[in-house]
């Protein structure tokens, strides 16, 4: 595909998928039943394309436990990031969702030895600085800054993501989407009589929206782009997120956007493309 097409196929997916805090903010079903409902529909929707492949039979122990460690992680990062989003607001909790990028950078240097220059750890600490901005104070006892708390561990289990999947890069990708949402599914499964399925019309209407377009539509158009265009681009068009989610509670919440949140986003989207811009051009001289 044309990189043209393949740039105009991950903005619709990330825009699209820029509406899942908006959704999940504005359904009366909780954090626990959107997880269960919307993790039911992706398994049931990758179950077939899996199953008629075949190569879940051929895979080890090693490679199914990476498959395991992967879901889990996705299932807490699912359930932290529903969670920011009832206590905070749509906007706050997708701009903390934003750092995951900087977040992957700290553990790549961690886990993989990566260099981290001082610029760069100015950049990570401006995007975090974005964050506390917003707070409307440093303590938990209220739900928009223990709101944020949780965003930013959801965003820590984001980060972790691409990482589990480089190491189990050996597996398919249809075979190692469909286990992230199987496995994560089984995190949410204990957590059944914690949800709320006493739903109306629009709730269910919202929930298959959430299943349906956010999940397994987007997430499908994401990984052919992500896959096919330059690390660069992808993540530009990925920032788009945070300005969708906003421009979303703002039209559809009536969440207002006050100058405060206006400078958390710039911080938070600033600093992050500022980074990946920054890395792009370092290892293209180095190269």
């Amino acid at each position: 595909m044309p990189k043209s097409k393949l740039i105009i196929v991950g903005i619709i997916a990330v825009l699209t998928m820029s509406a899942v805090p908006v959704l999940v903010k504005s359904t009366t079903a909780n954090e626990y039943t959107v997880g269960i409902a919307r993790l039911a529909i992706a398994v049931l929707a990758f179950m077939p394309l899996v199953v008629l492949r075949g190569h879940l039979l051929k895979l080890s122990r090693k490679q199914w436990l990476q498959l395991v460690t992967i879901g889990v992680v996705f299932g807490f990062h699912w359930l932290t990031y529903f969670m920011s989003i009832k206590l905070a607001t749509a906007a706050i909790a997708a701009l903390t969702i934003l750092t995951y990028s900087v977040q992957y950078l700290v553990l790549a240097h961690l886990f993989n030895s990566e260099k981290v220059s001082p610029i760069e750890w100015l950049a990570i600490g401006v995007c975090f600085a974005g964050c506390i901005v917003v707070a409307p104070d440093f303590s938990l006892s209220n739900d928009v800054s223990l709101g944020i708390a949780i965003g930013l561990l959801s965003a820590l289990f984001y980060a972790a993501m691409p990482l589990l999947h480089q190491r189990a890069s050996d597996i398919g990708t249809l075979e190692r989407t469909w286990a992230q949402f199987f496995f994560a599914l089984l995190v949410f499964i204990p957590l059944w009589g914690r949800a709320n399925w006493d739903l109306t019309r629009l709730d269910v209407s919202q929930l298959l929206v959430l299943g349906l377009v956010c999940t397994v539509f987007s997430h499908g158009l994401w990984v052919k782009a992500s896959t096919e265009l330059p690390a660069l681009y992808a993540s530009m068009i990925y920032f788009l997120y945070l300005p969708g989610a906003l421009i979303g509670s703002a039209l559809f919440l009536g969440e207002p956007i006050t100058p405060v949140k206006i400078l958390g986003c710039v911080l938070v989207f600033g600093s992050s493309a500022a980074l990946a811009i920054y890395r792009y051009r370092r290892r293209h001289l180095v190269t």
